[in-house]
């Protein structure tokens, strides 16, 4: 099967997604719940829900790998001297800007 290119457009930025066609086995409940809600015009598809929810799946188990991360870099001596060496650097020019940039 060839490989489709799209271009997705979400959250105000686009990016070029190479997409396959892949199988996987679901709940009917969940099926027919999405099928009732895009019939309904509440989703745009049930294809588009799957993917919204893969998306933001990843997206969750992402930030907890960097929050596990900055965790155990939190015990790193030689991390914690070079970042309180960068806020010690950036300080004067950030008292400069007011507001949030």
């Amino acid at each position: 099967m060839m490989n489709k290119y799209m271009l997705c457009i979400e959250e105000g930025l686009a990016m070029t997604s190479k997409t396959i066609r892949y199988t996987a086995t679901l709940p009917s409940t969940y099926v027919d719940e999405l099928k009732d809600m895009a019939k309904a015009k509440k989703i745009p598809s049930v294809n588009f829900a799957i993917n919204k929810a893969l998306d933001e799946y990843l997206k969750s188990r992402k930030a907890e790998q960097y929050a596990a991360l900055m965790k155990e870099a939190g015990q790193d001596k030689k991390f914690l001297a070079r970042t309180i060496s960068c806020n010690e650097d950036f300080c004067a020019v950030d008292s400069e800007v007011s507001g949030t940039w």
